[in-house]
């Protein structure tokens, strides 16, 4: 659409116009997927997923959410390139603390033709995510298993692995989750669930005609990240 300004979050000011017309767009977003799949260029993925995030940035072909798909982006490459095994390497914190000198590297590149400081802060950020998410993953870890040795004291007759792991698949469970992976009736179900909520495992939300189970040790690891 129209209009499309790429905006410093903070002050307001426009940091980029973006192209405007729909055809020159899509040639770029062609020249944009040609580059993402050729694979025979030589370049290092690493510092490819640098090159890639700027030249999406700069064709912001949405009206909104292209910081977001741009980051989702990263993460798929690197998830093509089996430098990580699950799309777990989220950029946005990184780049939200830094969002100045985001900005700043970002017009360098434009302005000046300095891809280096370009590649360096995204090469930095990478680093800084990956070794953030490898602590969190050992906090969950952790967690897990504390979970289990108070599910399996306080309530051993309906404890399994399943239904443990399930508790961690997401930040909450419903009891439809339940049925399916642990293959038991609905009644076992919310049984389960409302034992598990009794010794404070679980606390149970209703959101309009349904009630979610919210794994709250979890969720709070996961706002602190």
């Amino acid at each position: 659409m129209p209009g499309t300004e790429l905006k410093n979050s903070i002050t307001g000011e426009t940091i980029y116009t973006p192209p405007q017309n729909e055809q020159e767009i899509r040639e770029y977003l062609k020249n944009l997927e040609d580059f993402i799949n050729n694979n025979e260029d030589g370049i290092d993925p690493l510092i490819k997923v640098c090159l890639i995030h700027y030249q999406f940035e700069s064709i912001h072909p949405f009206y909104d959410g292209n910081g977001r798909t741009g980051r989702i982006l990263n993460i798929l490459y690197l998830v093509l390139n089996n430098l990580i095994d699950s799309p777990i390497l989220y950029l946005s914190k990184y780049i939200n603390k830094t969002k100045q000198e985001y900005y700043k590297l970002f017009n360098e590149v434009r302005d000046n033709n300095n891809f280096e400081d370009w590649i360096l802060y995204i090469l930095k950020g990478v680093e800084i995510t990956s070794k953030e998410t490898i602590e969190l993953i050992e906090k969950i870890q952790t967690e897990i298993k504390n979970y289990k040795e108070e599910f399996r004291s306080k309530l051993p007759k309906i404890y399994s692995k399943e239904l443990l792991e399930s508790l961690f698949y997401e930040v909450y469970t419903k009891i439809s989750y339940i049925e399916k992976t642990c293959d038991v009736t609905r009644i076992t179900a919310t049984s389960y669930l409302n034992q598990l909520e009794e010794i404070g495992l679980l606390e149970s939300e209703k959101i309009g005609r349904e009630k979610i189970y919210k794994n709250v040790r979890l969720i709070k690891l996961l706002s602190k990240n």
